[in-house]
């Protein structure tokens, strides 16, 4: 038989899970500079540069002194010159500067149209709710810009804390500040978190001990065996649906 707790707090990855941002502003901004860039070779070298830097520089660069300024510096220039090697380092800058200013703002991030309702309902339940999110310094500037902030009593992300998701301490620290700002014992059984990535939102909390649903907006279809089926979502609509009858139940399973 499965044992049922009671649910305290959940805590949510922020892109992919409740905003949704495009590379198209890269194209915009690039061809307000002059650089015509091929949508499909910028998902690409998106995507490489992304997964370089990570490696060289980890935590966008916490710890090796370069700071996230620079390493999405970095990133624009690293894309950018994969389609024009010669354009000048002063047009980059340029375009980096937008960029980076455009990205902590809701002029590149968007609500899914999901997420207000799903936060409304469980504020409405009087859980505690949180945010744990791989990303820089300007994430508190972009949930306050899209006016979903208020909805949470933390948001904790890997720059600040400087560690990143699926590093279990990050989840650790979300208990903990969650008993330093509401004076509650949550255990990491009464705890949810919710994401879009299986290695660092799904592996990352069930490694903690935590529960976890990940949201597949793109690909529900996909099979994993990895995930049980119902750990699995394709939007936050559905999931409100199935917390809704847990919470009505007052209890979670706990797989």
């Amino acid at each position: 038989m499965m044992k049922c707790i009671r649910l305290q707090l959940i805590t949510f990855d922020v892109t992919g899970t409740l905003l949704k941002t495009k590379l198209e502003r890269y194209i915009e901004v690039g061809s307000e500079h002059g650089l015509s860039v091929d949508p499909r070779k910028l998902a690409h070298s998106f995507k490489n540069s992304f997964h370089k830097l990570s490696l060289e520089h980890p935590v966008f660069g916490k710890h090796t002194g370069i700071g996230w300024e620079n390493w999405w510096r970095k990133m624009v220039y690293n894309v950018f010159k994969d389609q024009h090697n010669s354009v000048a380092n002063s047009t980059l800058d340029k375009v980096a500067n937008s960029l980076i200013s455009c990205y902590g703002t809701n002029m590149c991030w968007y609500k899914y149209p999901d997420t207000i309702e799903l936060l409304e309902y469980l504020q409405k339940q009087n859980i505690i709710l949180g945010v744990i999110s791989n990303f820089d310094q300007r994430l508190e500037g972009v949930l306050e810009d899209t006016r979903i902030r208020p909805y949470f009593s933390f948001v904790l992300t890997s720059y600040d804390f400087g560690a990143e998701k699926p590093d279990t301490s990050i989840f650790d620290e979300a208990l903990r500040l969650t008993r330093e700002r509401h004076c509650i014992d949550v255990t990491p059984q009464e705890a949810l978190h919710i994401g879009d990535t299986f290695s660092k939102d799904y592996v990352g909390a069930k490694n903690a001990k935590w529960n976890a649903i990940l949201i597949k907006r793109d690909d529900p279809d996909v099979s994993d065996k990895r995930v049980p089926k119902t750990d699995v979502f394709k939007n936050l609509r559905d999931l409100k649906v199935y917390l809704s009858t847990l919470i009505d139940r007052g209890s979670i399973q706990e797989r």
